[in-house]
């Protein structure tokens, strides 16, 4: 029967939550100025969309974490255990490329890096190496 450390993984969503608020923030202050009443859109714009990316790899690892939370709580082993595989194989794919990121970093940009970077032995080694890579100058 598998194990989990609860405690870890709390810690874990909080780090990547924290992460992504961040992101949030910083793909908000890269997309372009609009007229007042309308939502930024991250995406419009070529730095905002690695950003973006980041923002998509923190909130889908957070949310599988959660659900694993939810399932480990539950006496639900597999399906936790399913949901925290999920969350650590994420495919960062070609959208999260250290390219597609703003030089030089934004600040926010490059906190969120930092708090991705301390989860360790979480993300698989490629993610981790795109991690690594995009908080370099």
């Amino acid at each position: 029967m598998a194990s989990f450390d609860t405690g870890r993984l709390c810690a874990i969503v909080k780090i990547l939550d924290q992460a992504s608020i961040h992101l949030r923030l910083a793909a908000r202050e890269c997309a372009p100025a609009g007229p007042s009443t309308a939502v930024a859109r991250p995406t419009a714009e070529p730095t905002a969309s690695g950003i973006t990316a980041l923002l998509s790899v923190s909130e889908q690892a957070s949310g599988s974490v959660r659900r694993a939370l939810v399932h480990i709580g539950n006496g639900e082993v597999q399906r936790a255990q399913h949901e925290l595989d999920r969350a650590r194989t994420q495919p960062c794919g070609a959208a999260l490329t250290p390219a597609g990121l703003p030089r030089p970093l934004p600040r926010r940009v490059a906190t969120a890096l930092r708090l991705m970077q301390g989860i360790s032995n979480f993300f698989p080694s490629e993610t981790e190496q795109v991690l690594v890579r995009a908080g370099l100058p």
